[in-house]
């Protein structure tokens, strides 16, 4: 057997291609539909692998929309105080956020020379 004639590997995805559009339909009512959605909790209920969605392009602008609207959820229920803070800045984490302290100095301008000034003005630092 030449590499032109090598058999697919693995199983084959449940789901058709003339099934793509009804998943991706069944995706966005769930977005609309889902207080917070989770891409993983949708692919659990249609039977499939999460990153059976990461993997296809066309549903990366669906994933997207998923993530925004979960970010979003997560942010406001926490600060309204809604969620679980804890687990809320888990998943915010899980999403990208950083968890870390800014540096803050404190000066008055009055006692810094206009070197320092215009270097503080550049770079923030």
């Amino acid at each position: 057997m030449n590499m032109k004639e090598r058999r697919p590997v693995g199983r084959p995805p449940k789901i058709k291609a003339e099934d793509q559009p009804d998943l991706f339909r069944k995706f966005e009512e769930y977005i609309d539909k889902t207080d917070i959605p989770i891409v993983a909790e949708f692919a659990y209920k249609q039977g499939l692998w999460k990153s059976y969605f990461h993997e296809r392009p066309e549903f990366a602008n669906l994933i997207k929309r998923c993530l925004t609207k979960k970010e979003s959820a997560l942010e406001r229920g926490t600060l309204l105080g809604s969620l679980n803070a804890p687990m809320a800045i888990f998943s915010l984490k899980q999403l990208g956020w950083k968890d870390r302290a800014e540096k803050i100095i404190f000066v008055d301008p009055k006692t810094m020379t206009n070197a320092e000034l215009q270097r503080l003005m550049d770079d923030g630092s």
